[in-house]
């Protein structure tokens, strides 16, 4: 029985950065205006929303990430995860982790909250609100996300900043 060969992984290091680092901070700036426009439109042009949202996202979701199992499960964002199965923050792991003043981000959760994007699961336990991701206006914007990390990559590796091997 033959086992099919893996396809081999390309990996992608730094190559020019030092001769072009000026270039890479112009692409990383057109990446980084493009990537916070597609975020605004959805928050109500509120950045400080987007900082929020992704905090606590990330906050429910991280440490459960380096679970193979869970990773297997949850790896799609067509797959559902349900407020049992994050972890939850609360308002001071969110600022202390953003930089954000405690009030600010209360204000900003409560507003999240009355978005749909977050949900309240307990006294000062924070998640995100289960199907949001999968809603149409995020669909869009994880797809919109991706392409414009590939295009960030692709112009780094056309001007020679980053070298696939």
């Amino acid at each position: 029985m033959l086992i099919p060969a893996q396809p081999e992984r390309v990996r992608v290091a730094r190559h020019r950065y030092d001769d072009n680092s000026r270039i890479f901070v112009a692409a990383f700036l057109r990446f980084f205006q493009r990537v916070c426009r597609l975020h605004m439109d959805l928050f109500d042009g509120d950045v400080g929303l987007v900082v929020v949202a992704g905090a606590v996202a990330l906050a429910n979701l991280e440490a459960r990430m380096r679970d193979p199992a869970f990773r297997k499960a949850f790896s799609s964002i067509d797959t559902e995860i349900g407020i049992d199965q994050q972890r939850g923050c609360n308002a001071l792991s969110v600022a202390e982790s953003t930089g954000l003043p405690r009030e600010t981000v209360r204000r900003k959760i409560n507003q999240l909250i009355k978005m749909g994007i977050l949900a309240r699961r307990g006294s000062g336990d924070y998640v995100v609100q289960p199907g949001i991701l999968q809603s149409g206006p995020f669909a869009a914007l994880f797809r919109d996300l991706a392409d414009e990390t590939t295009r960030l990559v692709n112009e780094c590796l056309d001007d020679e900043i980053l070298a696939a091997r």
